[in-house]
């Protein structure tokens, strides 16, 4: 809770076995946890607390939001109705423009034999001609969804993972390979779930990405 509000999405982690979790929807959650272990919770937004498990009874926790400076307004020149001065106007963004060229230097790149390897167990679908189920339209390219990431999980939280502004984009493109993205680009929208799962991942691959 904050300000009895429900805090969801809030990345709960046990100091003591490293086992993590994320808060549900309605600021629920639950980990498994020995007296005396010690919890940390942690969200964008909100300073980071621990609290040390006393007994076995349920935890009501409170979180304090964070002041967030607002960031710089970007003014741009009223539209003059003649097509050729305004269309210089409807440029992309920097930022996605940015995401954009990184997604066509990753889809250029080969990748690595261990990353398209399938894993123990996972199924293997036989080469073959397979069947046309005709053009499938998705809402999102995977620019779109990695734009998104960016601005809705912002800068602070990959920073807190270890990297440095330069090397966001990248580690962003390179965990989606690894990702099941289908559904999320098909509908165009993220789920809580989607976004729990998304961090967990992230912070999975960023081992792999600081060591390929």
């Amino acid at each position: 809770m904050s300000d009895s509000v429900v805090v969801n999405q809030v990345l709960v982690i046990n100091i003591s076995s490293q086992e993590k979790k994320y808060s549900n929807s309605y600021g629920e959650f639950s980990i498994n946890a020995n007296i005396g272990d010690e919890i940390r919770f942690i969200k964008d937004g909100y300073e980071r607390k621990n609290i040390v498990v006393k007994n076995q009874e349920n935890l009501m926790v409170n979180l304090i939001k964070t002041v967030i400076e607002i960031e710089e307004v970007e003014v741009k020149r009223k539209l003059t109705g003649n097509l050729a001065t305004d269309s210089k106007l409807l440029n992309e963004s920097k930022k996605k423009v940015a995401l954009n060229n990184d997604l066509k230097v990753y889809f250029k790149t080969k990748s690595s034999e261990e990353l398209m390897n399938p894993r123990q167990g996972e199924f293997v679908q036989p080469v073959g001609q397979g069947i046309t189920f005709g053009k499938i339209d998705n809402k999102w390219t995977l620019s779109d969804l990695a734009e998104w990431i960016r601005e809705n999980m912002t800068d602070d939280y990959f920073r807190s993972l270890g990297l440095n502004s330069q090397e966001i984009n990248s580690f962003i493109f390179y965990s989606l390979q690894s990702f099941g993205t289908r559904n999320i680009l098909k509908y165009g929208y993220c789920t809580g779930e989607d976004i729990g799962n998304l961090k967990l991942h992230f912070e999975i691959s960023f081992k792999k990405f600081r060591n390929k």
